[in-house]
């Protein structure tokens, strides 16, 4: 019974420290030998930053500081292929800048300097001074991962940096955060560019901006821009076939399935056993929503709205609605944490391929079935809008 609870915890809480330990037990198996040590440091930021959440609102900020040569694709998931060792590879090359700030602080000096890197397009060559190595890489279900953290104390950019005018637009003009958000993103930024703008406090009347966990901002702005499509969505035609797109990378299965009628989103995931997140035994959680506002956070946490907004985009693109069905299967090459850019990217690449069509919901059901390992009895019922099981099989 012990057991079945851990996996359970586990499964759902994905590193949130939901079971009232202070550290993951999962993640603290992960243990990489710093090449680092005290004094000063010249690299480069790729750009990217890192705000903690722990002790909100005071809280450890700071730059990502890499030696490595072109330090622009170590935060660029969108080119990423291969493995979960390659992106590790990667990622483990950053050293995590950390000085502790009050997240409503965003005009001192040091959070001025991290907003110059936030917002810039290009990598920014930087200086700091470590004062103590912690030697402790970050891992969750959210963020990406991240190497050896230090503390620091001083730290200037020795270049400047590439802002867009649009984002310094804005910025000046005390546009509210959820209209800049969109405002941007409809003019091309990713939201990757976003998240990191985000966090630094950047949007919003000047008086009440405030630094935001990177984690935090990331779904902050995965569910921003997911709302607001599903208003643009809302009078459109529905689709009038039965899609089926399939991606996999990473370790991770997508079956993403359209179907006609009003907009409804619902989101199967399936964590294999051995997993990272369900090393005792399979897991599958579920969560849906309609067109209106999703008041409460889901339980598949920001893998849910990381899932949601490439499906919403592709429906806005095609300028029609849609029942989406997302079928999330992790397997054990899943085995450390890369954060939810892997369903984001996912999802996203799947609705690039060449989709397969079908009669019947339950068609489609059947041929992304076919490319999944796990028994369909442990899913097939979290499945909504369907009629009798035995229409499925």
């Amino acid at each position: 019974m012990a057991d079945t609870i851990r996996v359970v915890l586990c499964a759902k809480c994905k590193g949130r420290l939901l079971c009232g330990k202070t550290k993951c037990p999962l993640t603290e198996k992960f243990r990489f030998a710093a090449r680092l040590s005290e004094g000063d440091i010249e690299g480069a930021t790729p750009p990217s930053v890192f705000i903690g959440r722990i002790g909100y609102p005071k809280v450890y900020a700071g730059p990502l500081i890499t030696t490595a040569p072109n330090p622009e694709l170590l935060d660029a998931p969108w080119l990423w292929r291969g493995g979960v060792e390659d992106v590790l590879r990667l990622r483990m090359s950053l050293t995590r800048g950390m000085k502790a700030v009050e997240a409503s602080n965003t005009d001192k000096r040091f959070t001025l300097e991290l907003q110059e890197v936030a917002a810039s397009t290009k990598h920014v060559d930087v200086e700091a001074e470590i004062t103590k190595v912690i030697r402790r890489p970050l891992f969750d279900d959210v963020t990406q991962p991240v190497g050896v953290a230090a503390r620091i104390g001083e730290f200037k950019l020795t270049e400047n940096p590439k802002i867009p005018d649009k984002l310094e637009k804005l910025y000046y003009d005390d546009v509210k955060a959820v209209e800049a958000v969109k405002s941007l993103f409809n003019h091309g930024f990713s939201t990757y560019y976003l998240q990191k703008v985000f966090s630094v406090g950047m949007f919003g009347e000047r008086g009440s901006r405030k630094l935001v966990p990177t984690r935090w901002s990331i779904t902050a702005v995965h569910d921003i821009l997911g709302e607001e499509i599903k208003k643009e969505i809302a009078d459109f035609d529905t689709i009038d076939m039965h899609m089926l797109f399939t991606w996999e990378h990473f370790g991770n299965r997508f079956e993403v399935i359209l179907s006609p009628g009003g907009y409804f989103f619902q989101l199967v995931e399936i964590w294999i056993r051995k997993s990272f997140w369900s090393p005792d035994s399979t897991w599958v959680g579920y969560d849906s929503e309609r067109i209106g506002r999703k008041k409460k956070y889901s339980e598949l946490s920001g893998g849910y709205y990381a899932a949601r907004l490439p499906a919403l985009e592709y429906l806005r693109g095609i300028r029609k609605q849609a029942r989406v069905t997302i079928l999330r299967e992790i397997t054990p090459d899943y085995y450390a944490p890369l954060g939810v850019w892997v369903v984001e990217e996912g999802v996203r690449r799947a609705l690039k391929s060449k989709p397969e069509y079908f009669d019947s919901f339950s068609e489609a059901v059947k041929r992304a079935n076919e490319r999944m390992k796990t028994d369909k009895e442990l899913w097939i019922q979290k499945l909504g809008f369907q009629t009798t099981l035995s229409s499925f099989f």
